[in-house]
């Protein structure tokens, strides 16, 4: 089923997963996977690869894999590690950053069964931006 998460960006999140607006991040959730997701406006004078070398450089060490990917006008930076939570169980998790030209989709997929890390890299990778034309241009 997909998901408008702004009038950007689109995802294709199957159809037995809930989904709520929380703290202005859309989640959402089936057993043993979370997926957050929010969007926001590039920084003034950073472009989004200047964005994306900013977001490695804060990577925490403990990082078991990192992805990049180009897709058209988009680029995307990804990381995983495992989550740790005291009196919890550990969740691997996939931490993604898609940008455009205007703005970043953040998305993260907490995961209990590490075999879905394949499907959440698949969710990642199918991520849509739609850029919203500068009516202003079509006057």
């Amino acid at each position: 089923m997909g998901f408008n998460i702004t009038q950007e960006w689109f995802i294709n999140i199957p159809g037995d997963f809930e989904h709520r607006v929380e703290e202005g991040n859309l989640v959402f959730w089936t057993k043993g996977i979370t997926v957050i997701t929010v969007v926001f406006r590039l920084p003034v004078k950073t472009d989004k690869f200047e964005l994306l070398n900013q977001i490695q450089s804060k990577i925490i060490g403990d990082t078991l894999e990192t992805f990049v990917s180009t897709k058209g006008e988009i680029v995307g930076l990804g990381y995983t590690q495992v989550q740790k939570c005291a009196g919890e169980k550990d969740r691997l998790s996939l931490i993604t950053f898609t940008a455009s030209d205007t703005s970043c989709l953040q998305t993260a997929f907490y995961l209990d069964d590490p075999n879905d890390l394949a499907w959440s890299k698949s969710m990642w990778e199918s991520i849509v931006f739609h850029p919203i034309k500068d009516q202003a241009l079509d006057q």
